[in-house]
């Protein structure tokens, strides 16, 4: 079995330059004040037998040190499908066979200079915020002025690790 590579960090905002926090285990869209603590997304590339080209590059995105990947999936009885965190750890969902990974698959594509994060599960439906201040942050087939589905994503530097003298 081939181990993955390290995923990357990063802090991501919303068309409106809210950031993304985790408030009692759900993500949400906030105004990005001096005192916000911005959630550390952790993304890695993964494999996808059916991945188009045209659509970005298939990822998995985690929370919390990694500990809680984001996941697109209907409810029982639900039309719709909707964005949890479960309690995965990214390192152990990477390297499970795709059937058991692709709910946790996101198109990551480029779009200007922002990025959009569209299941590869349930194609069309994109991982959004709402216009408004601390609402979960969701999935949607319908794009608008009331929902955002374009993200900047800023690369979150690491410390280098200090020597022993």
């Amino acid at each position: 079995m081939v181990k993955p590579r390290e995923p990357e960090k990063f802090n991501i905002l919303d068309g409106d330059h809210k950031v993304l926090v985790l408030d009692c285990e759900i993500l949400k869209a906030v105004p990005n004040k001096r005192h916000t603590r911005p959630e550390t997304f952790f993304i890695l590339t993964t494999n996808l037998r059916s991945a188009k080209a045209d659509r970005g590059s298939p990822v998995l995105l985690a929370v919390c040190n990694g500990e809680f990947c984001l996941c697109c999936e209907k409810d029982c009885g639900k039309r719709k499908p909707s964005l949890r965190l479960k309690k995965k750890k990214l390192m152990e969902l990477a390297v499970q066979k795709e059937p058991a990974r692709r709910p946790f698959i996101f198109y990551w594509a480029k779009v200007g200079s922002r990025y959009t994060l569209e299941s590869a599960v349930h194609p069309g439906w994109f991982m959004c915020t709402s216009c408004n201040y601390g609402e979960p942050v969701a999935v949607t087939n319908k794009v608008g002025r009331r929902k955002h589905i374009e993200f900047y994503f800023t690369k979150v530097k690491t410390a280098p690790a200090k020597s022993a003298i």
